[in-house]
């Protein structure tokens, strides 16, 4: 018989079984009656095997590895012939579950990895509570710290946030009457159902509120956590799941000395449509979906492989652009600008300050910028800060009527891209504010509110932090 252990489900054969359940039963405790924290670290306890001391509860101390030994009392483990582990289990916890068959049960069973059961031409994502596995050909293995937690959490915090700011309520005054952490965990649990449940509404009945979340807003949302970058893209470092993936494959080609052919993909879990949906940009298949069951019928078809594991930390601290811009000596013209955007010359950077400045080309300065804004891409650096400008100039223009929805959609376009630098954002943030009037039913208009749930887990100074929230109060505010 086959064991397949993973999140949220794992399964027997074919018979599904729930690591925290097991265990709650085995120590007679009801899961309602635990707290929030303990049901997280119950949620978690694969990603955390290592963990001594990890779990008191009812005047016990558990280790995460006695949590998962708990849950395998009531089931007949001498059968078990072979398990297979999640691709994010590879390394420690593989040992620890090893020697939990061996010294607990007696029995030693073979061990596989996911990426065991696919051909050398997929990449094989696995989706857990705290992380993500990512296998490329069966021979490299990233795993990266997003799971459905993240997601849940994100959104959660999102429609908090988005509440406070269409009230205009204050965190503090909600934290005096007692109300934030109550209102917060219900807006998670809201989170939870829009993803798994497809629900819309969100409602807080005291404070008379409540609203439809539209599919649009919650894919912007989730941009925070698997972001869009594309193979080719320019980063200085992996810190979000596209980026991730992005990373290893550019990984894969520095190991192997050569370009991974990827023709299939595999994404295992429960949470998939977010990752799918960012999976099909960065490689143009359609995913193969899996819940863990498929594993008891499927056949070992890569046995022989030599991973290469990297455990990815997202930096707190995101790039800014600190480019001595080149001065142009010759007099600023559109033609000049035009010139030098096209070799990305950035000369052409102190061009466009100066013709920002001038005020003198007007209507027509408007368009050009508008231009550089759709032919900036984020494959190189300089692309990035002639974007940064851009946004910055037309913030200081005075945009016409007729040119500004398409303005606020360009801007709406690259407003969501988590890996421009931190300058860029707080630069879109003040167009957002200054044209916060016009920004109705937009992307821009989430985008302060969006920004605010983001920058949680960012270091930045304390004035930016205020500055954010100012902005997002003006921009969403109902009074």
């Amino acid at each position: 018989m086959r064991c397949y252990f993973g999140y949220p489900d794992s399964f027997l054969g074919k018979e599904p079984f729930r690591i925290k359940d097991l265990f709650l039963e085995e120590i007679e405790v009801d899961y309602g009656s635990v707290p929030v924290e303990v049901k997280r670290k119950l949620l978690s306890v694969l990603d955390n095997l290592y963990e001594s001391n990890y779990l008191f509860i009812g005047n016990v101390i558990y280790d995460a590895v006695d949590i998962l030994e708990f849950s395998l009392f009531s089931l007949p483990v001498r059968e078990i012939s072979s398990v297979v582990l999640s691709g994010y289990l590879y390394g420690k916890p593989t040992f620890l579950i090893r020697n939990l068959f061996r010294n607990t049960f007696a029995s030693n069973p073979e061990i596989f990895f996911d990426f065991n059961f696919f051909p050398k031409d997929f990449l094989v994502v696995n989706v857990g509570y705290m992380h993500t596995s990512v296998s490329v050909g069966g021979n490299y293995l990233l795993n990266v710290p997003i799971g459905e937690f993240h997601f849940v959490d994100v959104l959660g915090n999102y429609l908090f946030n988005r509440f406070v700011y269409e009230l205009g309520i204050s965190n503090a005054s909600l934290r005096k009457s007692g109300k934030r952490g109550e209102i917060l965990d219900r807006m998670r649990s809201a989170a939870a159902k829009i993803l798994f449940k497809g629900q819309k509404r969100v409602e807080v009945e005291e404070f008379g509120y409540e609203r439809d979340v539209e599919k649009w807003e919650i894919d912007a949302v989730l941009t925070t956590v698997v972001g869009s970058c594309g193979y080719g893209d320019f980063f200085e470092a992996p810190f979000d799941f596209s980026s991730s993936v992005v990373h290893a494959l550019y990984r894969f080609e520095e190991i192997f000395k050569e370009r991974p052919k990827i023709k299939n993909i595999a994404v295992i879990g429960r949470l998939r449509h977010p990752i799918v949906k960012t999976l099909k940009k960065i490689i143009p298949v359609k995913p193969v979906e899996l819940t863990g069951v498929e594993f008891a019928d499927m056949d070992v078809v890569n046995r022989s492989f030599k991973p290469v594991c990297e455990r990815v930390d997202f930096p707190k601290l995101r790039w800014r652009d600190e480019e001595v811009i080149s001065q142009d000596e010759v007099s600023p013209s559109l033609n000049r600008l035009r010139y030098l955007f096209n070799q990305r010359d950035l000369r052409g950077i102190s061009v466009l300050e100066k013709l920002v400045e001038n005020g003198d080309a007007g209507e027509k300065v408007v368009y050009e910028l508008l231009s550089i804004l759709k032919r900036c891409s984020f494959k190189r650096k300089e692309d990035i800060i002639y974007l940064n400008y851009a946004i910055s100039a037309l913030s200081k223009l005075e945009i016409p009527e007729e040119i500004l929805p398409k303005v606020i959609e360009e801007i709406g376009k690259k407003a969501f891209r988590w890996e421009i630098p931190l300058n860029v954002k707080m630069n879109v943030l003040y167009f957002c504010y200054r044209y916060r009037d016009k920004l109705n039913n937009t992307l821009l208009q989430i985008f302060p509110a969006v920004l605010s749930t983001y920058i949680r887990n960012v270091k930045l100074p304390e004035g930016e932090r205020n500055f954010i929230k100012v902005v997002a109060e003006a921009v969403l505010s109902k009074e």
